[in-house]
């Protein structure tokens, strides 16, 4: 069931003295936001300062892989079990005093001693975060893809968006993805009447349950009023992390739009199958409203804006599978196209809250539709 509230940002060096949901979501995305900015992208963090970041994360960028023994050095510890993760958890107060330490002197060695720390972390969430920031301040290494691999297979299912995101990053033919993979839409000449609006998933999630008719969503969305006559089937794609398969779906998706005899339809598209509609419309494919959730933000799959009406843009601050795929995370269109975009950003972290119905209530969302 999904959470009644919005989780809670709590600052750095407080956030690695708890162990609550909130803490661990802070502490995940302080590695993250550390990651993104040692990889040379600090504009990709949006609210640094709500988790106790400094706002100017530039001077954590490091062209060139920092040696694990030089990141590692400050946990006290061998190596060797620390590469093996022997010995348990880093103590909270090490990583309180390596927060602090970055906050006050914000270099490269203090930002990768602290996502070290926190690859030894209790918890599975921001051991997984942690690894994939790992990417970005030491590089892959065999340890830190078997705790991405632990992560996309045995967490929770936003540390499982997390996990999987960094082994495509390191491996996108890793077995562990090779079961997510989804068959298109196929089109079938339907010449049942148009329907309005439809749904469609992001990366590894063409398996999933709730944007299918008879999910969670799927099904809220039809039950809104006034309504919005959901199409059924909904709009399936592979789901695999790279740009020539958003690029093959958003072929399929133009072609399967004119299959299914939609005329100009609504259309719900959470992360990378926000990009997949946008691509389309640059093949021609015409929206009604495009209701962006989660939407990683690249300027380069921007829509054919002439090719929509309205475009709704919905999501969290500080989102957390976003931080890690660095995307962008406001949506700010040309000049010219700025009337056909509203943006509605509310809560924090979580990547997958933008499709839950709860969330959609919290935050009064039908009524922007």
């Amino acid at each position: 069931m999904a959470a009644q509230r919005d989780p809670t940002p709590i600052p750095g060096p407080d956030a690695f003295l708890g162990r609550s949901r909130d803490a661990y979501l802070s502490q995940a995305a302080i590695v993250l936001s550390v990651g993104a900015a040692a990889a040379g992208e600090p504009e990709r963090v949006d609210s640094p300062r709500a988790v106790g970041l400094p706002p100017d994360l530039a001077p954590l960028g490091h062209p060139e892989p920092i040696p694990v023994e030089e990141a590692a050095a400050p946990l006290n510890v061998a190596l060797s079990d620390h590469l093996a993760r022997r010995g348990g958890p880093v103590p909270p107060a090490t990583n309180v005093e390596l927060m602090a330490r970055m906050v006050d002197q914000p270099e490269p060695i203090a930002a990768a001693a602290l996502v070290e720390g926190n690859l030894r972390s209790p918890s599975r969430l921001v051991r997984t975060a942690a690894a994939v920031a790992a990417l970005d301040t030491t590089g892959p290494r065999d340890d830190v893809l078997d705790q991405l691999v632990e992560g996309a297979s045995r967490g929770d299912a936003l540390t499982r968006e997390i996990g999987r995101i960094g082994v495509a990053r390191v491996d996108p033919q890793h077995p562990v993805l090779r079961s997510l993979v989804g068959r298109p839409s196929r089109l079938t000449g339907t010449d049942r009447p148009s329907h309005t609006a439809v749904l469609t998933h992001g990366t590894f999630a063409a398996l999933t349950r709730w944007w299918q008719p008879g999910g969670d969503f799927y099904t809220y969305l039809d039950s809104l009023a006034p309504p919005l006559k959901m199409h059924d089937p909904s709009f399936r794609w592979s789901g695999l992390y790279s740009d020539g398969a958003r690029q093959l779906a958003a072929q399929q998706l133009a072609d399967w739009v004119v299959d299914q005899n939609l005329q100009q339809p609504d259309f719900f598209a959470h992360s990378h199958g926000g990009t997949v509609a946008n691509l389309a419309t640059r093949r021609g494919l015409q929206l009604d409203r495009l209701v962006l959730l989660s939407w990683p933000v690249h300027d380069e799959w921007f829509p054919e804006f002439a090719n929509v009406q309205r475009i709704i843009d919905v999501r969290v601050r500080l989102d957390l599978v976003i931080i890690a795929d660095r995307g962008g995370q406001t949506f700010t269109p040309p000049p010219q196209h700025a009337g056909k975009v509203t943006s509605h950003v509310n809560g924090w972290f979580e990547h997958g809250d933008t499709h839950e119905p709860a969330y959609w209530e919290r935050h009064g969302l039908p009524a922007v539709l």
